[in-house]
């Protein structure tokens, strides 16, 4: 243990201390203003993305917050054998995407949307459906054929330049609005396509979120639907026509799209650990300080 500190120690480790601390209050300062800064970029990203169909860089693109998206899905349910009101589900479906201007064009191309997605209901409460996984392909398509007698319902005939994992869906109200989150497959993304608010390619970027919020109703059994959407795009037509039935049916999907780049949740992590490390190195200095001990 060490002996009493002169004088002359002491007031040098005080003038240190209050140094430090002056250090420490700046740092603090700084981290919350950095902290601001993140979460307004995130709500900048979040509300401010840019898009170009032709896929030509951001010079091209439109600045936009969602786009707006139709089309038509095939569900397939499947009962539980064992637990009566119990069923899984799983769902293909198709959108088109338009323009803040309701057109469907976007230059020369159209944007169009391929998806599966699974999950299951509640048993206590059949309405309580909850998705557990799924993709989302997004195409652009220099020949718009959306709706018609092409292939897969000409969903997926373009340019593939994003595709996402879905990770949640459930319904967020009680009219019927569904709410599907999903995330960015690291290497689907290709350049020229998409861009966060500052223009940055979303190619380069990490923790890219997609969400879609939706509204459906049933939806009709025509003969482009059934050819591109039951039998291409769902695959479930092996042994000849599917019949409509309350196990296996078509809805018409109407909602928005929105895609934002997220920082990191390590970002936020790394902050605080951070600042921890800095305050606790303070307050050592000082409680040594005050004890005479170095």
């Amino acid at each position: 243990m060490a002996g009493a500190l002169a004088p002359a120690t002491v007031q040098f480790i005080q003038e240190s201390d209050l140094k430090v601390m002056r250090i420490i209050r700046q740092m603090v300062h700084g981290l919350s203003i950095l902290a601001i800064a993140v979460s307004a970029q995130s709500a900048l990203a979040a509300n401010d993305w840019q898009i170009n169909a032709a896929g030509s860089g951001v010079s091209g693109a439109t600045a936009i917050s969602t786009l707006n998206v139709h089309g038509v899905g095939f569900v397939q349910s499947q009962p539980d054998d064992n637990t009566p009101g119990l069923f899984s589900f799983i769902e293909h479906g198709a959108y088109r995407a338009f323009n803040p201007d309701g057109s469907p064009q976007f230059g020369s191309h159209e944007i169009t949307v391929a998806y599966s997605v699974f999950g299951s209901n509640n048993s206590n409460d059949p309405s309580a459906l909850r998705m557990a996984g799924g993709r989302i392909d997004l195409f652009s398509d220099a020949s718009p054929d959306f709706g018609t007698n092409a292939a897969n319902y000409g969903a997926d005939n373009g340019i593939r330049f994003a595709s996402f994992d879905i990770f949640a869906g459930y319904p967020a109200n009680d009219s019927g609005l569904v709410v599907v989150n999903a995330r960015g497959i690291a290497g689907s993304f290709v350049e020229g396509y998409l861009f966060n608010g500052a223009g940055t390619d979303m190619a380069t970027l990490t923790n890219i979120q997609l969400q879609l919020e939706l509204r459906n109703q049933p939806g009709s059994w025509d003969a482009p639907i059934v050819a591109g959407v039951v039998c291409g795009i769902a695959q479930a037509c092996p042994n000849g026509p599917v019949v409509p039935s309350p196990l296996a049916f078509t809805v018409e999907d109407q909602g928005s799209v929105s895609i934002s780049a997220v920082p990191e949740p390590e970002t936020s992590a790394m902050l605080l650990a951070g600042l921890s490390l800095i305050v606790a190195v303070a307050r050592h200095r000082r409680r040594s300080a005050r004890s005479g001990r170095i």
